[in-house]
């Protein structure tokens, strides 16, 4: 059970449009599905304004989150996506995500469009099937 292994795993999320849609547990499902003991995943989106960050899941935080990204004025030119990242790095420690208390994996959508929007996982390090 010492050897790296990677794995990648795509995913797709239908989304309203403009919104955040919390993912924490479909990372988790594919942590738990592919067996990884330890490691990091990798979540990462290519869709146009959309952005992959960890932020606590409160309503009043992600009001705060709006906000400060209508000052920045970056939803309405789709640079929220450099403003907040197209992906985010997740130890994997035990099996089980190593997040910040209260934290969420969340897509921020500022696109307005819905439809499905389409997310990589890459996963590297032991799993207990190796």
């Amino acid at each position: 059970m010492s050897g790296l292994s990677l794995k990648i795993v795509r995913v797709f999320i239908e989304s309203p449009g403009y919104t955040v849609i919390d993912l924490t547990e479909s990372v988790r499902g594919v942590v738990v599905e592919l067996k990884m003991d330890r490691g990091i995943v990798v979540v990462y989106t290519n869709e146009r304004g959309c952005s992959v960050t960890e932020i606590e899941y409160e309503p009043n935080l992600l009001a705060d989150l709006e906000d400060l990204l209508k000052k920045l004025g970056c939803i309405e030119t789709a640079l929220c996506d450099v403003v907040l990242s197209r992906s985010i790095v997740i130890p994997v420690i035990n099996g089980n995500l190593f997040l910040g208390q209260f934290k969420k994996v969340v897509l921020v959508d500022t696109s307005k469009k819905s439809g499905e929007k389409s997310l990589v996982m890459v996963l590297e390090g032991v799993f207990k099937d190796n």
